[in-house]
């Protein structure tokens, strides 16, 4: 040991390990600062990094002693601090964890199960399929039969929709308050704490409570009805199902017929309005043949018309004997003055009938009030007349004949319920369904917690 003390304090010792050692520094710094660089290049030699030298080089290392033997530069890695988590720190979570897992999972799943197992009251459900059907069996224009591609019959879909928000509205409960006592169906003994309607329950509570015993589905592709009621006995079941279908019917029947009278009044207006004026025309032709005092002017002016024909034919012969008397008698022959006075009167009369038709002075008051009408104003105002009441007659016959269309139109698009899975009293309670509710309830406190684990494993990794 003396010796080797020796050796290391000697000069020449000293003078060898100082360079050394500064030496072999150097190179780590740098690598560390250049890890790709000529130190590492160097350190790995010309033999393709093997730490071997070439033949060459042995000679040179043999001749530099045993002072040139120094351990070759290896590469380091430093980490950083880690900080650990202190034990209290781990056992509060831990605690943490276990009071969660406790309290979202445990808890609710144990307080279910015993709930389901000794509390839960049975069930009976009866169900009642139908659908709302129409005579005239015309396909569906609405929209969501374009979409859905569904067969309806005229607006059935729309029907059936309203069917289902009916059962759902307070108007269903004051419909079948008659048929049903709600209360003594649904607050009996026989019903737990969960299910039981409350005995002082208002009409709106009722009305909350209705969709926990009774559900409604409507397949828009087949367009049947699904209705499916409960209750705690399975006369109860059977008479809420009754009623339930009863009020449905009641409700279609209703909405049908006020939809068939909205059609028929309008045509029923249309024919009074048209009646009306037919009555009216007809007055004032009758106050027209009362004041012109004949019932058709027009065969007066054809009948007046011959009689002009027959003078001015008469007036003609009677000119024609004239001329022919005149030839061989004289002016004051008696058989030419009676021709004359013939002819003088023929022309008179002709005048007369003439000024008939022209102006006329002989008749009465016409509509207007104007005195001595012509016969041939009376033609007009008789033909004005008669014109309106063809119109008033053919719009009373068009009217008359659009209410019976009217008609015919309502009664095939009458709407009607078509049950074809009636209400039957049930033998076996299908609720509660323990099993599938456990299993729900489970999975869906199983992710909860999974999820707030998850949090605080996330908050746990930040503190630390």
């Amino acid at each position: 040991m003396s010796d080797l003390t020796d050796n290391t304090n000697a000069p020449g010792a000293a003078g060898v390990a100082a360079p050394q050692t500064t030496r072999v520094a150097a190179e780590k710094q740098e690598q560390q600062a250049h890890p790709n660089g000529p130190a590492s290049q160097k350190s790995q030699g010309a033999g393709g990094g093997n730490g071997h030298a070439t033949p060459s080089e042995r000679p040179a290392k043999a001749k530099a002693g045993p002072q040139s033997k120094a351990p070759a530069p290896t590469s380091s890695f430093v980490a950083g601090p880690i900080d650990v988590p202190s034990v209290g720190t781990q056992r509060l979570f831990s605690w943490f964890t276990v009071a969660t897992f406790v309290l979202l999972f445990l808890l609710p799943v144990g307080l279910a199960a015993y709930y389901y197992a000794f509390i839960a009251a049975d069930r009976y459900a009866v169900e009642v399929k139908f659908a709302i059907r129409s005579p005239s069996g015309i396909g569906s224009n609405d929209l969501l039969g374009i979409v859905t591609g569904a067969a309806a019959a005229g607006s059935t879909q729309a029907d059936s929709y309203m069917v289902v928000d009916f059962l759902e509205s307070r108007q269903f409960l004051d419909a079948i308050s008659d048929r049903v006592d709600l209360k003594a169906i649904y607050a009996n003994d026989k019903a737990d704490f969960l299910t039981r309607l409350p005995d002082d329950a208002t009409k709106e509570e009722q009305v909350e409570y209705l969709p926990k015993m009774l559900s409604a589905y409507y397949d828009s592709t087949s367009q049947i009805l699904t209705v499916e009621v409960q209750a705690f006995t399975p006369e109860d079941a059977y008479a809420m199902s009754e009623a339930v279908l009863e009020a449905t019917s009641d409700l279609v029947n209703n909405v049908s017929e006020r939809a068939r009278q909205d059609t028929v009044r309008l045509a029923e207006s249309e024919l009074a309005r048209a009646e009306e004026g037919l009555r009216q025309q007809r007055a004032a032709i009758a106050l027209f043949r009362d004041t012109e005092q004949q019932i058709d002017p027009t065969t007066s002016v054809a009948a007046q018309e011959g009689v002009l024909a027959q003078l001015q034919g008469q007036l003609a012969r009677t000119l024609t004997e004239m001329s022919s008397l005149r030839e061989f008698l004289a002016e004051d022959a008696p058989s030419v003055r009676v021709l004359r006075s013939q002819i003088d009167s023929i022309e008179r009369q002709i005048a007369a009938e003439r000024s008939r038709l022209g102006t006329g002075s002989s008749g009465a008051s016409g509509l207007d009030g104007a005195q001595g009408s012509s016969l041939n104003l009376a033609v007009a105002q008789y033909e004005a007349l008669a014109v309106d009441l063809e119109f008033r007659q053919r719009a009373y016959l068009s009217a008359l004949s659009s209410l019976e269309a009217a008609r015919i139109e309502a009664d095939r698009q009458q709407r009607y319920v078509a049950a074809f899975v009636t209400p039957s009293i049930p033998e076996e309670a299908l609720y509660p369904k323990a099993m599938i509710s456990l299993s729900v309830i489970a999975l869906v406190t199983f992710l909860i917690w999974g999820v707030f684990s998850m949090f605080i494993q996330i908050v746990r990794e930040h503190l630390s």
